[in-house]
């Protein structure tokens, strides 16, 4: 199998989403998750960029930092869907897929909102 057809066949299967920022409990967004479980993860090897003048947290990769956020757990596609509507995906961020380390140092796969080249650009 190609890597971007493993890719694309691995977004479909995943039911887990990281987040970092205005998704995560407690924040203006939250609400969208509300009612589904979760517990605080880390995601290694990035940290978040917090521009004042953006509104909202990216992420970027970084091997001597870690994000702290939470993973949810079974989310539904169709509330993913919503989600890359609401997040801007293929324009302003990309769903990818990262691996998250959440109680014990279990490591779980999650989807999270990476930011696209322009948001880096226009903001690092």
């Amino acid at each position: 199998m190609r890597e971007d057809q493993q890719q694309k066949k691995d977004k479909t299967i995943c039911n887990r989403l990281f987040v970092y920022g205005t998704l995560q409990h407690g924040q203006s967004r939250n609400f969208i998750l509300q009612g589904l479980k979760y517990e605080k993860a880390i995601l290694p090897s990035h940290r978040k960029v917090s521009p004042p003048s953006l509104g909202f947290p990216f992420i970027v990769r970084d091997d001597s930092a870690n994000v702290n956020g939470e993973v949810y757990f079974d989310v539904s596609q169709s509330l993913i869907n919503e989600l890359d509507r609401i997040e801007g995906e293929g324009f302003l961020f990309h769903r990818i897929l990262v691996k998250v380390k959440i109680s014990d140092e279990k490591e779980v796969d999650a989807f999270t909102y990476y930011p696209s080249d322009k948001l880096i650009k226009k903001y690092m």
